[in-house]
């Protein structure tokens, strides 16, 4: 008996350094395994953003000769001339199919790109022609909604043209070149009463036959500070007020008939009797009509201002009860008080 404890004892002495490397050796493994899990799912969570994924043999991919970048999905507002000139822009110089980081490079051509506001994937496909690849981008357009008037506290002469420059909803300045300016509506598709709108740039080949009219950008005046280069945001609390009134305004029937958003008293800058915003409404050549709107109420409450949803409201109701028709009526309608104000004419 004494014999065999000796011997077990013997026998598990010898054996520790076996057991120690053998329990290092499973802990190494566990390491491994659990750092390539990680890779794993850092590639899987990237994937939807940037892939490379060819769906294809080494042998057809080396056959690819040409690479073309496309959308996935267009807006009905963009003109396709643009969308065409945008993918063309975003093509890498010398750009291979094989080549790993072709997807992401595209990538970073999109998110720099004046027009794109966001980039959500970018992947690589074979076609069914085998010379040609194919980049395929899903995004989020910026798309122009208002226009900012450079020169709108200068004297004119009559027919002297202005000097516009385009922001999308955010306030970043858009190539004004490429916002479209005209649009054409096709015939009705079977079983639809209207037909679909196309839009243009100036110097766009427009179809004949169609009557084409002109896109309708509200203006806003009186801007303070500069512009910003193309792709940047304009700074300034006045761009930001005045694009959150066009906001207001896009989303009323009776957009069209708002022409301007006024900021030159915004935060009382020139007088503090005087309403901070402006709107005017005029159809064509008729008198216009001075929309006092005043100025946001600050968040939270317990601003003594009117709220802007009541102030819409208060154009909303003149708006109906006034055959449709927002300008020319009246010379002013005051939206800054507890009930609706306009002059008698």
């Amino acid at each position: 008996m004494r014999w065999w404890k000796r011997h077990k004892a013997k026998a598990s002495s010898e054996s520790s350094p076996v057991v120690r490397r053998l329990v290092r050796g499973v802990v190494w493994l566990a390491v491994l395994a659990a750092a390539a899990a990680g890779s794993w799912y850092g590639m899987r969570r990237l994937e939807p953003y940037v892939t490379g994924r060819a769906g294809g043999s080494g042998m057809e991919m080396e056959k690819v000769r040409t690479v073309r970048v496309a959308f996935t999905e267009l807006p009905d507002w963009m003109p396709r001339p643009l969308a065409r000139d945008v993918a063309l822009s975003l093509v890498p110089s010398r750009a291979k199919f094989t080549d790993e980081d072709l997807a992401a490079n595209v990538y970073k051509l999109a998110a720099a790109n004046p027009h794109i506001a966001t980039v959500f994937r970018v992947s690589k496909r074979l076609t069914a022609d085998p010379n040609t690849a194919l980049v395929e981008i899903d995004c989020r357009f910026r798309m122009p909604v208002a226009r900012i008037d450079l020169t709108s506290n200068k004297i004119y002469e009559l027919g002297q043209p202005r000097d516009y420059v385009y922001v999308d909803r955010e306030g970043v300045r858009l190539p004004a070149a490429d916002v479209p300016q005209w649009m054409i509506q096709a015939p009705p598709a079977p079983g639809q009463t209207k037909g679909r709108w196309y839009f243009y740039r100036d110097g766009d080949p427009l179809p004949t036959g169609y009557r084409a009219a002109g896109v309708h950008y509200i203006t806003i005046r009186g801007v303070k500070a500069a512009p910003p280069a193309v792709g940047r945001v304009w700074e300034g609390q006045d761009v930001q007020d005045g694009l959150r009134l066009v906001s207001l305004m896009l989303t009323r029937s009776y957009a069209n008939q708002i022409t301007t958003v006024d900021v030159r008293n915004d935060g009382g800058r020139i007088s503090r009797f005087e309403p901070q915003l402006r709107l005017y409404a005029q159809v064509g050549d008729g008198p216009a009509t001075d929309i006092r709107f005043g100025r946001f109420a600050a968040p939270g409450g317990g601003d003594y201002e009117v709220a802007p949803e009541v102030k819409m409201s208060y154009l909303d109701d003149y708006f109906l009860e006034h055959g449709n028709r927002l300008a020319g009526l009246n010379s002013y309608i005051d939206l800054q008080y507890d009930q609706l104000i306009y002059s008698v004419n």
